[in-house]
């Protein structure tokens, strides 16, 4: 069983990845209410987040890779940066991502 510190740490650590792009960390938000309603991200940089998110937690958590997807899934249903995207749009990034990955 995983400890509780280390699972704050990487929580943490994830919250600190969601919002580098933004300049700000765990410490800058831990007491606004909604923090993640303020910040935005695109569809393309949340599947790069959710790719070393995974990485993250397969690692200090010591999880396979499919419950690690599952736990970035529910972090980003409860945690998420908002994408300022329509669903269409979501959807055209998305396959264009798989798309080039299939290529390498």
């Amino acid at each position: 069983m995983v400890s509780r510190e280390k699972t704050r740490a990487a929580f943490i650590e994830l919250i600190n990845l969601q919002l580098e792009p933004h300049g700000k960390t765990y410490n800058d938000v831990v007491n606004e209410q909604d923090w993640y309603m303020q910040y935005t991200t695109t569809r393309e940089k949340e599947l790069e987040f959710i790719e070393k998110a995974t990485q993250i937690l397969r690692t200090k958590l010591r999880m396979s890779k499919a419950v690690a997807e599952k736990e970035i899934n529910w972090f980003i249903l409860q945690w998420g940066l908002t994408t300022g995207e329509n669903a269409t749009e979501s959807i055209f990034v998305e396959k264009q991502t798989v798309k080039r990955k299939k290529k390498q």
